[in-house]
């Protein structure tokens, strides 16, 4: 591919206001497919052209050798473009990413800089862009503060206008985005189990039901690891087992050998941390 159809298919994937990873998602290859194509280091395969021409609204011609047929879709680009301009407003910032034909870019591994008449346009391999343009300074990113969270937690950007004001967009579904089971209130339940428990002398009554308390940590860390899809994150292995260890001793007389339990604790952590690093390997692969 040439370099002039690789810059050709990185201004088309930005006039459309789609990153790397949504291109990618649309078209089935990886993030690191499209980066190639727009680095000029591999080729799309015809049907991933055909897929491209039908995102873009273009014939394989025009998305090879940017020739428009018709002033109708010169009419409808420049349609998408105010749409994204009325869309960036929206958002409080007012400056264009790319408004014009650039006067030069520079491209470095993954990491690209584009100047044009409006603005200064630096992107990285990551997704990260910073822009710089008449009516202030906006950084987007697709990180966030941990590499582990999904693609909907990492979404965030910075807008700093000309009068100096910094503001913070947020996707509007990461704003009302809740954690449910971590606003049961769990601690309540087994204060009620507990009494129930004892009233009607169930397991053992307020002799032995009063383990129940000791799974309110076991609960809480169990969601958030199930949250943060880490097994590692799961600090409440070892009380869990110091619950079992109870439970075995009060209802079943059974204290010893079932303290031997207590090994597994740093054999669930090694095992854990393993499958975790073995998960994330995958998904940086995919």
């Amino acid at each position: 591919m040439t370099l002039e159809t690789a810059n050709r298919l990185y201004e088309l994937r930005k006039k459309h206001n789609l990153s790397q990873e949504e291109l990618a998602e649309k078209l089935g290859v990886s993030r690191q497919a499209v980066s190639k194509w727009e680095r000029s280091e591999a080729s799309p395969d015809t049907d991933n052209l055909i897929a491209l021409a039908k995102i873009y609204g273009l014939s394989l011609d025009e998305l090879i050798y940017g020739e428009r047929s018709s002033e109708n879709e010169e009419a409808k680009v420049d349609g998408e473009n105010k749409s994204e301009k009325k869309d960036e407003s929206d958002n409080e910032y007012t400056g264009t990413e790319a408004d014009g034909d650039s006067i030069f870019t520079v491209e470095e591994g993954g990491n690209r800089v584009t100047v044009n008449p409006s603005c200064i346009l630096v992107e990285d391999e990551d997704g990260e862009t910073v822009k710089i343009g008449l009516s202030g300074i906006r950084i987007e990113s697709k990180k966030s503060l941990s590499d582990d969270e999904s693609d909907e937690d990492k979404s965030h950007g910075i807008i700093i206008d000309t009068d100096g004001h910094v503001k913070i967009k947020v996707e509007e579904s990461k704003k009302t985005k809740t954690k449910f089971w971590l606003e049961v209130p769990y601690a309540v339940i087994c204060t009620v189990a507990y009494l129930i428990f004892g009233f009607y002398n169930i397991c053992g009554g307020w002799a032995h039901s009063w383990i129940i308390f000791i799974t309110i940590p076991i609960y809480y860390t169990l969601v958030e690891a199930i949250y943060a899809r880490r097994f590692s994150e799961f600090g409440g292995y070892p009380i869990l087992m110091a619950f079992l260890y109870l439970y075995f001793g009060l209802y079943l007389d059974n204290w010893h050998p079932s303290w031997i339990i207590f090994i597994t604790i740093p054999i669930y952590y090694s095992i854990a941390d393993a499958l975790d690093k073995l998960i994330r390997s995958r998904k940086k692969e995919k």
